[in-house]
């Protein structure tokens, strides 16, 4: 039976703290601030990245303006009346994708269109930035952050426990122990902190499982138990940023999303215009390469800046020049020249991209007891499993999975 004062607190304004804003975190805070005003103190997101977007951010750098890529999902493809409504809802946040989208057969260098079902729609952000669907997901009418969410980026949650007083309160701690948030509910956008591989990653035990050893919730160890016999399949990135003559070749193929057809490294390219003759280029690896160089993060990536995951250059190095040299080969893609490059070429290690096995059940999404929501890919929902619009449902999801326990 689930235990009405632990989790409802009558007359108390509830704090949520969020592990994660992708764009299962961002939508479940949106739908949170939306559903249950009257009911929340803050709603806390804590985010290893510099921004929003999770595997759909946009990558910037000061130093370079007008250099941008989105390096993990140049779009995302909606086909549930969920999906649509939610993603129409952004006002602006999002436009319909109309790059080129085709087939490289790596052998011949043969390039063939690439159809679209019509009952699909092909998405991205405002401007060609993936990162502002999230973005949006946070923003109020007026442009600002929705209240009473407060992002904090280059945040990385380390350690979870319950209070063990009538509070029943969350604790979120770093990686000295300090406590970051205290939060009455906790919702896990993203298997990170639940899964077993974080201990390959970082260290030690999952926060999350950690935790679960002293919270007395059969649904919470069931759903740990879903997670932890879910599989992922990796992905390396190698991206780069190219303009004037050394643009001109990439752009002038006139496609934007390649997928990489007869090659054992490389299974997707991207070329993404980003205006007055650049372009950002990403070089996606398969599944199995992924995999036969594990251990390798990218040097500047969130998980090695912010979470000390270990990463080795040298490594760094040569998948790179494994990756590029695999592109060289395609007769039909242009080859590429280092020196001119005026970013990059920077490699970054999806690891939790595109989980695999069975999906967290919605009913196990949902721990009132513990009061544990989980949301991301990973878990059930009517679109597919491991896609930007099962993430994206997920939250909402989960949100409302909330408001129906508080009751």
């Amino acid at each position: 039976m689930t235990d009405q004062k632990a989790h409802s607190r009558t007359g108390v304004a509830l704090d949520i703290a969020i592990i994660g804003s992708g764009v299962a975190g961002a939508s479940a805070a949106r739908q949170l601030a939306r559903s249950l005003p009257a009911r929340l103190g803050r709603i806390a997101i804590h985010e290893i990245g510099r921004g929003p977007g999770g595997r759909a951010a946009t990558r910037k750098s000061r130093s370079l303006p007008g250099f941008r890529v989105n390096h993990g999902a140049p779009y995302a493809d909606i086909t549930t009346a969920q999906g649509q409504a939610l993603i129409a809802a952004l006002d602006g946040a999002a436009e319909a994708y109309t790059g080129e989208r085709v087939r490289i057969d790596a052998r011949t260098g043969r390039i063939h269109p690439l159809e679209k079902p019509e009952e699909v729609s092909l998405v991205t952000g405002a401007g060609g930035e993936m990162a502002q669907i999230a973005e949006g997901l946070l923003r109020d009418d007026a442009g600002g952050v929705l209240a009473p969410i407060e992002a904090r980026f280059t945040s990385m949650v380390r350690g979870l426990s319950r209070d063990e007083t009538d509070t029943g309160q969350w604790w979120l701690t770093d990686k000295h122990g300090e406590t970051v948030d205290r939060a009455d509910w906790l919702v896990v956008a993203g298997s990170g902190v639940a899964h077993p591989r974080w201990s390959q990653t970082f260290g030690g035990e999952p926060p999350l499982v950690s935790a679960a050893q002293s919270v007395d919730d059969p649904a919470l160890e069931k759903a740990l138990a879903v997670i932890a016999g879910q599989g992922a399949a990796p992905v390396l990135t190698v991206f780069f940023h190219l303009t004037g003559e050394a643009a001109e070749p990439w752009l002038a193929m006139g496609l934007n999303d390649g997928v990489v057809e007869g090659d054992r490294r490389i299974a997707r390219l991207s070329v993404q215009p980003t205006g007055e003759g650049r372009c950002s280029v990403v070089l996606y690896s398969t599944r199995e390469y992924a995999r036969e160089n594990a251990g390798v993060h990218g040097a500047s990536s969130s998980a090695a800046r912010v979470g000390n995951a270990a990463s080795s250059a040298d490594r760094e190095a040569v998948i790179v020049e494994d990756l590029l040299s695999a592109l060289t080969g395609i007769s039909s893609i242009p080859a590429v020249d280092l020196s001119a490059c005026a970013f990059g070429p920077l490699l970054h290690r999806w690891g939790n991209a595109f989980p695999l096995g069975d999906p967290l059940p919605r009913s196990l999404a949902i721990c009132p007891d513990a009061r544990v929501a989980f949301c991301g890919d990973y878990v059930a929902t009517d679109a597919r499993m491991g896609s930007y619009e099962s993430a994206l449902l997920s939250g909402a999801n989960a949100a409302e999975a909330i408001r129906e326990a508080l009751g």
